[in-house]
């Protein structure tokens, strides 16, 4: 049986590439030696079914290899450039390094290599995909042609059968009596998180609604983490509170809890948080980052990227105080989740590999 193995750079349960691949793992294994391997070690949190890639046996030229590039390291690159197999490329986008620069050189020079990979892997690579038009134009910037549009293995109702947490609902009704906005990402200094908390303050203090704000996410960045609680000291009304990592029962409690959800990226190269927001019945708010917009489309309340943060909280708050536009949002979000399901991209995926064994 020939194997079409995948590589990822990093796993995790609550890592959108990880839970990408293995839903494309599981479509490929009726007729194909599938696995999916983390140049890192795997995550606790992915009980085994991440396998680590030290692991992964070396195929033949009439193998496939899909690569998920999303992040640069040498050690990966000379991977793909040795090994026998035919290289499939999944472009995720990667975040410019320029964020990176001043408060972590090492991360920025990281993500600078990452660009540089797609130019010295292009020729070994055989068939090429991105999940957003967002994403294909910039892989087209290094020389690729032919990307298939496919937002593989993306499903943004993935925790329909997962509980809500009536103890963690009982813990975020304590903590925010009049509800809170919802923030979901890595805490990442591209995220923009800082704006989330000026945002609350605002809705505080300006608006006057006594809500709160949940940070959900990992802690990538302690340098970072600890600049948003020196932000949060400064900022009276900033009623925040950080998760740090959570589970999918509480992710999913969160969603359906809030009053909003709300993205201050300023770099995306598809955007799945707000999918699952919308599938939970969460209204939507958000910058144009990437491709934000060409994800949310109509379904979500989109603010311009070089808007100030006053305008960010100012769509939150009519959120918040009508009814009617919330009510409307969560239908619009409902309907969003349908239309990008209606097309089943994971089935495509697979069709365009079978292709490379005809």
């Amino acid at each position: 049986m020939p194997s079409v193995h995948q590589l990822i750079i990093g796993s995790s349960r609550r890592d959108a590439i990880t839970n990408m691949a293995l839903t494309l793992r599981d479509a490929l294994a009726d007729k194909y030696d599938a696995e999916v391997y983390s140049y890192f070690v795997p995550d606790h949190t992915i009980n085994g079914e991440v396998l680590h890639f030290p692991d992964m046996p070396v195929g033949s030229s009439e193998d496939v290899l899909v690569y998920h590039s999303s992040f640069g390291l040498e050690a990966v690159t000379q991977e793909l450039l040795q090994r026998p197999e035919r290289v499939v490329i999944v472009y995720h986008n990667i975040t410019p390094s320029k964020y990176y620069e001043d408060s972590d050189p090492v991360f920025s020079r990281q993500l600078a290599w990452g660009r540089r990979e797609l130019e010295l892997i292009r020729d070994k690579v055989v068939m090429s995909f991105a999940d957003s038009e967002y994403n294909a134009k910039d892989l087209a910037t290094y020389g690729y042609t032919d990307i298939s549009v496919v937002p593989a293995g993306v499903n943004p109702r993935r925790l329909d059968e997962v509980p809500t947490s009536t103890y963690f609902l009982g813990e975020l009704t304590q903590h925010f009596p009049n509800g809170f906005v919802l923030f979901v990402s890595q805490v990442l200094q591209h995220k923009r998180a800082e704006l989330a908390l000026e945002m609350v303050h605002l809705l505080r203090s300006v608006w006057r609604l006594d809500v709160g704000l949940v940070v959900a996410g990992p802690n990538r960045k302690p340098m970072y983490r600890r600049d948003l609680e020196k932000l949060r000291q400064r900022l009276p009304e900033s009623h925040v509170l950080f998760t740090d990592e959570i589970t999918e029962q509480q992710l999913a409690t969160l969603y359906r809890a809030c009053l909003a959800y709300v993205g201050t990226s300023e770099h995306e190269g598809l955007a799945i948080p707000p999918l699952e927001a919308m599938a939970n019945g969460a209204p939507v708010v958000v910058r144009a980052a990437g491709a934000v917009a060409e994800t949310v489309k109509q379904a979500g309340i989109i603010v311009p990227l070089e808007s100030g943060v006053g305008e960010l909280a100012g769509a939150v708050a009519r959120v918040i105080e009508d009814n009617s536009l919330r009510h409307e949002l969560v239908k619009s979000g409902y309907a969003r989740v349908s239309e990008f399901e209606s097309v089943d991209t994971t089935s495509h995926f697979v069709e365009r590999i079978e292709k490379l064994f005809v």
